[in-house]
């Protein structure tokens, strides 16, 4: 399996995919590609994607996304596009599985996902969905009720800035303009291999979530209010902004009382409740956290190495990184991909999300993560 990754921010969405297909032309060797993962700006208007895409390339073979940073190797792409050329030498393929409008036919969708990624359980899947109204990460979890593979599959949410009282992350395949669900890639014959990366500690006591809904948390214990601990933490920061919590997100807990089983990222706090970007639960035994980029990049480290010994020779790696930890990054961002470059001498390609898809660290379940690193490596058979 041959990997390019080529990117353009010409401010026409016309003029980046023409750069990008002049740039293919010239590396002899990607004349002919099998399929096309291309990650762009929402600056670009959404009814041109699909178009200008089928007539600058000359192919059906893509799927697109909205994300505000994507992955070229070491190098963070801000603005524009960035494709990721993909041709295999042997015997590999993909095929793709789309879903729509979830929020409103939730079941439908849960039974034909599971059936889909059942009937493939030897291929390797990435995920790629939107926010959904808030409804993707719901949908995740009730996929953990179908008794699928789980480390074989892993994603994230496109990220996209706002634009008025809209924030795009939708997902362009087909023609189509998926606005409320997901596209599944799938990679026929070939090895995959996962890892993944935390760093954050957890600090302080252990709290039992006693009033949850949705992504927010209102009690905690015995009728404690969650947001008065919160509001102690936070009192003496000056000029306090809810991005500086992201620096200690919420750790949950497995049933032990004792491994991390999910990050929570900090999103607001009101008077009674505090919310975050992903679910809560009643029940669920939590503590803070707290990392820093030093200790984050330590974690990748680690997550790099634990791949290498799954997979020595990959060739291409998917990283599916939070925006918020993109922030407590600061000025290393780049840092992460060069680790997972150096050690398994592979293309980087992938993108800062809006929350990450993949297994626990037990692999028990399939878990919607805030704050991770997910790295996937593959290589054809």
């Amino acid at each position: 399996m041959k990997c390019r990754i080529f990117h353009s921010d010409r401010s026409s969405l016309r003029e980046a995919i023409s750069d990008i297909a002049r740039q293919v032309e010239a590396q002899k060797q990607m004349e002919s590609y099998d399929f096309v993962l291309i990650g762009l700006s929402c600056r670009y208007p959404i009814w041109e994607v699909n178009e200008t895409i089928l007539q600058r390339l000359g192919t059906d073979r893509y799927v697109a996304f909205h994300a505000t940073d994507v992955f070229d190797d070491e190098e963070v792409i801000h603005h524009g596009v960035t494709a990721l050329f993909i041709r295999f030498e042997r015997h590999g393929w993909i095929e793709c599985f789309v879903q729509e409008g979830i929020t409103s036919r939730k079941k439908e969708a849960l039974d034909a996902t599971a059936r889909y990624l059942k009937e493939r359980k030897e291929a390797a899947h990435l995920m790629i969905a939107g926010l959904c109204n808030a409804q993707f990460a719901f949908f995740i979890e009730k996929l953990n009720g179908y008794d699928l593979p789980l480390e074989n599959l892993q994603g994230g949410i496109s990220s996209g800035n706002r634009m008025g009282e809209k924030i795009y992350t939708y997902q362009f395949h087909g023609g189509e303009v998926i606005k409320d669900g997901f596209v599944v890639i799938t990679f026929h014959n070939v090895e995959m291999a996962t890892s993944i990366a935390l760093g954050f500690e957890p600090v302080g006591v252990q709290y039992t979530v006693t009033e949850a809904k949705g992504y927010r948390i209102y009690q905690v214990d015995n009728h404690q209010c969650f947001a008065y601990t919160i509001e102690k933490l936070i009192r003496d920061i000056d000029d306090f902004v809810p991005e500086y919590l992201w620096y200690t997100p919420l750790v949950v807990l497995d049933e032990s009382d004792e491994n991390l089983l999910t990050l929570r990222t900090f999103k607001e706090k009101g008077k009674e409740w505090v919310e975050f970007y992903g679910p809560v639960k009643e029940g669920q035994k939590i503590r803070l956290s707290y990392g820093e980029g030093d200790q984050l990049l330590a974690a990748d480290i680690r997550s790099a190495s634990a791949l290498a010994q799954q997979l020595p020779n990959p060739e291409i790696l998917f990283n599916f990184s939070c925006i918020a930890r993109q922030y407590v990054l600061e000025d290393v961002q780049r840092e992460e991909n060069r680790i997972y470059r150096n050690f398994l001498h592979a293309p980087v390609f992938g993108f800062f999300t809006f929350g990450e898809i993949g297994h626990d660290p037990h692999k028990r379940s399939i878990q919607f993560y805030n704050e991770t690193s997910l790295l996937t490596g593959m290589c054809e058979r």
